[in-house]
């Protein structure tokens, strides 16, 4: 999986070598007509919309800075879309992409549900469309998914708080958005390790849609029940930060683990601080390169994967440094 991964972006600088090299006859998907880079004489400039979720956190805003970037590197233009975590303004956008004539469109869906007639309409003007760092219930309608794996990415996040835990405690849970592509998944790894310790129990669990100050006020509100909680497992570092402050807040930074995903900047900054106890690096900007890169080699013609994943790693205190 990692090298695919690691051929796939490296793909576009390939293809840029080749097209400084070639006379463009061979006409194949991996010579100098793929047009790789914005000084290729063969280059397209195409228009490829990136639909995000939201852009209020450090992992979402990663994701469309790799994305902007990837379209700098192989010359093409990315224009990013905030849907704010509203599937109705999500849907207008989608249309809206379709109407102004873009190439392919890259989408977040908000709902896993919610976004499939978008992408129904977007195929039926033939505007190819793939998904990115969540998946939708209908994927076979995209052409291709770009992003984490979630799955792993939760199994584990959840296996090594088991074992911090020494294999029994308490523990809550913050999900993101219920109903989202990423909770869903997440939380089936979750379950898959849990079903092997009987002896670790969820005592609390809850949404903080991802951000800081649900999570905040949600771990505020759990504490004061007076409920022995030994670790609190969140679905991404925003609310993982959240949780940690409201336990330093309480005291019980010395009772109490905290653990997140995305390895964010601001995670990280905690993890090696010593504060929060992990994080699953699932490279944010990489998941938005990936993706543009994807829907680039597409639009040349090429055959892509139908699903494209970024590596998962364990981010402690004892090797935060390399992700800083």
């Amino acid at each position: 999986m990692k090298k695919r991964v690691l051929a796939l972006l490296l793909t576009g600088a390939m293809c840029l070598s080749l097209a400084a090299c070639s006379d463009n006859s061979g006409g194949g998907a991996d010579t100098g007509d793929s047009g790789a880079g914005s000084g290729g004489a063969d280059a397209k400039n195409y228009r490829i919309a990136l639909l995000m979720s939201h852009q209020t956190n450090a992992f979402t805003t990663a994701v469309s800075e790799g994305a902007k970037e990837k379209s700098e590197e192989l010359g093409v233009t990315v224009d990013v879309f905030d849907g704010a975590q509203d599937q109705a303004k999500q849907a207008s956008q989608m249309e809206q992409c379709i109407t102004q004539g873009y190439d392919g469109i890259l989408v977040e869906p908000i709902s896993v549900d919610g976004i499939a007639p978008s992408v129904k309409t977007a195929n039926e003007a033939d505007v190819p469309v793939m998904t990115v760092v969540q998946k939708m219930s209908q994927q076979e309608l995209a052409k291709s998914h770009c992003g984490g794996d979630d799955s792993k990415a939760g199994e584990l996040q959840m296996q090594k708080a088991v074992e911090a835990l020494g294999e029994a405690g308490n523990i809550v849970v913050l999900y993101g958005p219920m109903g989202s592509d990423a909770q869903i998944i997440r939380k089936e790894g979750y379950d898959k390790v849990l079903a092997n310790y009987p002896n670790v129990h969820i005592v609390f669990e809850d949404t903080a849609n991802w951000t800081t100050d649900e999570a905040l006020t949600k771990v505020e509100t759990w504490l004061q029940t007076g409920t022995e909680i030994n670790a609190v497992v969140a679905q991404n570092d925003s609310m993982a930060l959240g949780a940690q402050k409201a336990v330093e807040d309480a005291g019980k930074q010395d009772d109490i683990m905290v653990f997140g995903i995305d390895a964010v900047p601001e995670g990280i900054a905690s993890v090696a601080a010593g504060a929060m106890d992990g994080t699953v690096s699932q490279a944010a900007k990489l998941q938005g390169a990936l993706g543009v890169e994807t829907m680039y080699r597409f639009l040349n013609g090429e055959s892509v994967e139908a699903l494209n994943y970024t590596e998962c790693i364990w981010v402690t205190k004892d090797n935060a440094s390399d992700y800083q």
